[in-house]
């Protein structure tokens, strides 16, 4: 197939199942009920023999809850086969000891806990009782195999003035990396908006908050997606320099269908694996086409004007879908605000 392209898909975001068993107030997508005909074993274990010639260095297990996928050690042990390393994002509800000695037998190369705030807020956030109790726990666990540990937090308006307390007792507890972004509004987030949301002053408050963090901490403090940009709160190394999506990484969703990036709407795909294989997708002329041909002139209002429009492309593809309905348009920037402030 001609093109011009040259990049492949180094990570991959696989939505193992979107079926959750939370329901957690912020969720970006709605998860909860399996979608239907979700990819079988067989197909799933297939998909693996497909990601070594597209140069897949890293695979990332998400949902939905992907711990509920019975099968998920099965494609864990396939992609180990295959010399991928396999990293697995849970809301912590399953990590219990057994669970906890399989993903260390698997040697997963990574696992990250949702953590969003101190107890009342995370469990009034995510809809359960006692989970944030449950999760410590969980992370004592984790910690004790010393299975790579990357706690995320979801910052909203509920949570936001949390976060120095919550860095106090992760710290405490020997976690070493932290990663904190904003919340997108996508999913059972909108629904939520007056609770959960940044208003542009709150989103700037947490740029400052998270830069004090940052500064003074003794663990590894991350931003997450949509975070700055262009100021002294920007703390991304190497600078952004765009969104990756259909770059060099990619999405599947639990039926087998491809995005750039798993948060973006199901209507945003570029295939579906059950009639096409990675590489006939990854690769068609047009596919990605909101990154891979990316001009200045696709800037929206939020961007149009700025220094940084060409550099920036417009801040992630996922924050600015969900606020404006448009690519290349994120109103959650650091520089934008500064600057409409004056």
């Amino acid at each position: 197939m001609s093109t011009n392209f040259e990049g492949f898909p180094l990570i991959i975001g696989w939505e193992l199942t979107l079926a959750c068993n939370l329901n957690c107030r912020h969720c970006g997508s709605s998860a909860g009920m399996p979608r239907q005909r979700e990819l079988t074993t067989a197909e799933a274990l297939a998909l693996c023999g497909q990601f070594p010639d597209l140069l897949v260095q890293e695979v990332n297990f998400t949902g939905g809850e992907p711990l509920l996928r019975e099968d998920w050690p099965d494609i864990a042990r396939r992609l180990a086969q295959l010399g991928l390393p396999v990293k697995i994002l849970t809301n912590g509800l399953a990590l219990d000891g057994d669970t906890i000695r399989r993903l260390a037998d698997l040697g997963i190369a990574g696992v990250g806990v949702s953590i969003d705030g101190l107890a009342t807020t995370h469990d009034r956030i995510r809809g359960r009782p006692g989970l944030h109790k449950r999760l410590l726990r969980a992370l004592e666990g984790l910690l004790a195999v010393d299975l790579p540990l990357t706690v995320i937090t979801t910052a909203t308006h509920a949570n936001l003035d949390e976060l120095p307390a919550l860095y106090h007792i992760l710290t405490g507890m020997g976690v070493t990396r932290w990663q904190i972004q904003p919340v997108f509004p996508l999913g059972r987030s909108r629904s939520a908006a007056e609770f959960l949301h940044l208003s542009p002053e709150r989103y700037l408050h947490f740029g400052r908050l998270f830069r004090m963090i940052r500064d003074v901490a003794e663990i590894d403090v991350l931003p997450g997606d949509s975070f700055g940009y262009y100021t002294g709160l920007d703390t991304r190394e190497p600078p952004w320099r765009g969104c990756p999506a259909g770059l060099y990484s990619c999405g599947i969703t639990s039926d087998g269908r491809v995005k750039g990036c798993l948060s973006l709407p199901d209507e945003l795909t570029e295939g579906d694996l059950r009639r096409h294989d990675l590489w006939e997708i990854w690769f068609q002329p047009d596919a990605f086409a909101y990154t891979r041909h990316f001009t200045p002139a696709a800037l929206g209002d939020h961007c149009r004007d700025c220094e940084y429009g060409e550099q920036c492309q417009g801040g992630c593809s996922a924050m600015s879908w969900g606020a404006t309905g448009s690519f290349h348009n994120d109103p959650y920037c650091f520089h934008r605000i500064m600057a409409d402030a004056g």
